[in-house]
């Protein structure tokens, strides 16, 4: 008999597991509805500033006063930032992830959405982190303008949003063009993914994470009221920062 996963805090529960008990223990799988699935090791959510990737150095430069860390995972921009006189707040929907961020010293977390934070009308941030590719959580073209004005909701005047994300369309991996090709047909985005994540016997439900081309996402955002201003590549990987207009 074939047993599915239990539906649970699978990331939380690898990173955990990563303090814990070493890196071999964090290590998770990320499946994607086509039955395509890659290991992670948790190791990257827990790097520090001088193992960060290049696309990510010039984060602690143009992050400016209050910080809203959208999807902080281990907390490692929140640690950084916090040791640099910011104040930050760490944000994650993973109950196990907000106490790896509070494991590793970030003083202020919240555990839910951004829509619950905005519900609770907080401290106006200047800037919003989506690290870690995610401007993913964009999830795709109708659920990405109630994200962003979510972010509006709690903004501070002139606020700016610092993410990474992946272009798809740069790539030459025949599974991944079938993948986008499967997405044209079936009437979504090329890059729109539906993946979960599974450590051991726990899956996370399932859920959209959007890589998207930064002209893409500047089209996206531009209605909600975020403007492109400035852009960083590594290869197919990119950061864009956007401020807000108005």
């Amino acid at each position: 008999m074939i047993s599915e996963p239990a539906i649970g805090d699978a990331l939380g529960a690898a990173l955990l597991a990563h303090l814990d008990e070493g890196s071999e223990a964090g290590v998770h799988i990320v499946e994607r509805d086509d039955g395509d699935v890659t290991a992670d090791p948790a190791d990257l959510y827990f790097t520090e500033i001088g193992d960060w990737f290049a696309v990510e150095e010039s984060v602690p430069d143009r992050v400016v006063g209050r910080v809203l860390d959208v999807g902080a995972g281990g907390g490692r921009f929140s640690v950084a930032l916090q040791k640099r006189g910011h104040d930050v707040v760490a944000l994650d929907v993973s109950p196990g992830c907000v106490a790896v961020c509070q494991r590793q010293g970030v003083e202020q977390t919240f555990l839910g959405t951004i829509f619950e934070l905005a519900d609770q009308d907080p401290v106006p941030f200047d800037t919003f982190l989506l690290m870690g590719h995610n401007y993913g959580l964009l999830a795709g073209p109708d659920q990405a303008p109630p994200f962003l004005d979510a972010l509006r909701r709690m903004a501070a005047s002139g606020a700016r949003i610092i993410g990474t994300n992946l272009n798809p369309l740069d790539t030459d991996d025949p599974v991944n063009l079938d993948y986008h090709q499967m997405n044209r047909e079936r009437g979504r985005e090329p890059g729109q993914l539906r993946i979960r994540v599974r450590w051991h016997r726990l899956a996370t439900p399932w859920f959209d994470y959007w890589f998207l081309p930064v002209e893409r996402l500047a089209e996206v955002a531009a209605p909600c009221g975020w403007e492109l201003v400035d852009t960083a590549y590594e290869g197919a990987h990119y950061l864009a920062e956007l401020r807000l207009v108005g």
